[in-house]
């Protein structure tokens, strides 16, 4: 998963855009979506990802369900402009062969983002993150902005997270 060279994924490498407040979808690789009418529509942009959901609103008890269960290993992330991360599932509702790359976890037709990637999970527990998205191709220096949203969900419960991430490390 994320932007590396093989799989439906692929062709969305390369380096990290240079550091901004948001990012947009990569000139190059917004053009490749445009030529397939089952991840954008000229009218409406990218479709919404049907799973898509802010992580705060996943949180059940001491765990983060996606799609009715506990999510284990890399899942697609987006920190929108309003510094909500959401998260979501690959899937495609127009062509379950499809990708569902990290623009469908906002939608429409210029999605903007402050940082996107990969968060791991660990039965339901957040582990890493990351800012692998061959889309939007984030800057590192971005991803201060998802631990601080981090940092926040973590004094609200610390069992959200795994006992071998960074936070329960401390």
């Amino acid at each position: 998963m994320g932007s590396g060279g093989r799989g439906p994924y692929s062709g969305t490498s390369g380096g990290s855009q240079e550091y901004a407040d948001t990012y947009h979808v990569v000139n190059k690789v917004m053009a490749k979506d445009k030529k397939d009418p089952d991840i954008y529509d000229p009218e409406t942009g990218y479709f919404r990802n049907p799973t898509a959901t802010k992580i705060q609103d996943a949180a059940q008890g001491n765990a983060i369900y996606l799609d009715g269960n506990k999510p284990n290993g890399p899942i697609t992330y987006v920190l929108d402009k309003y510094d909500n991360i959401i998260i979501g599932k690959r899937k495609n509702p127009n062509n379950s062969s499809k990708r569902s790359p990290h623009p469908t976890l906002i939608g429409g037709t210029n999605p903007q983002v402050q940082c996107a990637g990969m968060i791991t999970f660990k039965n339901g527990k957040i582990y890493s993150y990351d800012n692998c998205s061959g889309h939007f191709r984030p800057n590192s220096k971005s991803l201060p902005k998802v631990k601080a949203v981090l940092d926040k969900l973590y004094k609200e419960n610390p069992n959200l997270f795994d006992k071998g991430s960074e936070w329960r490390k401390k």
